[in-house]
């Protein structure tokens, strides 16, 4: 919580006149105040000199005064011999060689297949005729275009229209008639036939 009131008074913060006073009075806090000081000179570029002048001295003192830990290995690693003739690893490896085999085989086949299909779809699109517009006639016997870049030249008008009517209506009334002329002659023979 100090270092936090010192930080606030160093940048331009109103602090209590009690605190100030335990500013000058505390040595760790005058310490921090002035590591602070010359943190934000730093910052700032204000200051020529970044470390002091026995900076190298302390450190060369830490390392040489630094404890240095012995691990001992208490279980080592296995050989690679001793590995390969685990039976867990022989088991491992007669499976995995087959299922290694069979995904590369699968890989292959992959490949071909869709090398196949990727070159016959650009043949195909290459010798391929103009996309033919889809037209139907619904119920409602009114025309409508499916496609948006149907040719108006190829849609039905309204007189064509009619003159197919007429056409389909004189077949059907034609096979009508010669439907009922011969119904009389087909009934004969089905009767002699029996």
């Amino acid at each position: 919580m100090q270092k936090e009131q010192l930080s606030a008074y160093m940048d331009g913060e109103q602090i209590d006149g009690l605190f100030t006073k335990k500013l000058c009075n505390d040595e760790s806090l005058c310490q921090s105040w002035a590591a602070y000081h010359m943190a934000r000179a730093v910052i700032r570029k204000e200051s020529a000199v970044i470390l002091g002048a026995d900076f190298t001295a302390k450190m060369a003192e830490l390392i040489e005064n630094e404890t240095i830990e012995k691990v001992t290995i208490t279980e080592s690693q296995p050989t690679v011999e001793e590995v390969k003739n685990l039976p867990f690893m022989r088991k491992f490896k007669s499976f995995f060689a087959p299922v290694a085999q069979i995904a590369v085989a699968a890989g292959v086949c992959l490949v071909a297949v869709l090398g196949v299909q990727s070159f016959n779809a650009k043949t195909d699109v290459n010798n391929a005729p103009e996309t033919p517009v889809l037209q139907t006639l619904p119920f409602n016997n009114s025309v409508q275009e499916v496609s948006y870049n149907a040719p108006t030249k190829d849609v039905a008008k309204a007189d064509q229209m009619e003159q197919k009517n007429r056409r389909i209506g004189a077949m059907l009334q034609n096979y009508e008639l010669q439907r009922r002329m011969h119904a009389d002659s087909l009934s004969i023979g089905n009767n002699q036939v029996k």
